[in-house]
């Protein structure tokens, strides 16, 4: 049994390979060519840190129930959450409810506040910067 909580982004109705995972100890990989690097990390208590040049930022919390908040996106907030089969929400009063992922293993909350709070903001930014 894997100690890995795997992240898998869906996209137009479909579930793409899985993007990311975290570890047993906190740690959060994107995966590049079949290999974890390693961009961010989860703290014990419920927050999200992502790598920077020099150090780490702090983007969000989440509980132990898998509610996400952000303290960036959108003023900060409720940004969705994950349901007991694994599948996660993005949501909230600015936002429209939508499935944008599921997230399979032992840490599914740290999983889905990794998708939520980094893989899609991430992806977005990168969009708007080739657009």
């Amino acid at each position: 049994m894997s100690t890995n909580t795997l992240i898998y982004r869906t996209v137009d109705g479909r579930e793409d390979s899985a993007i990311g995972f975290v570890d047993a100890a906190g740690q959060i990989y994107r995966l590049r060519w079949g290999e974890g690097v390693l961009v961010g990390r989860v703290s014990r208590d419920g927050h999200l840190f992502c790598k920077t040049a020099f150090d780490e930022r702090e983007l969000g919390t989440f509980t132990v129930d898998g509610r996400v908040r952000s303290h960036g996106l959108f003023e900060g907030g409720e940004l969705g959450w994950v349901d007991p089969d694994g599948v996660v929400s993005r949501g909230g009063l600015i936002l429209g409810e939508d499935e944008v992922g599921r997230v399979e293993g032992p840490a599914v909350a740290a999983a889905a506040a990794a998708l939520l709070l980094f893989f899609l903001p991430e992806e977005a930014e990168l969009a708007r910067r080739t657009r």
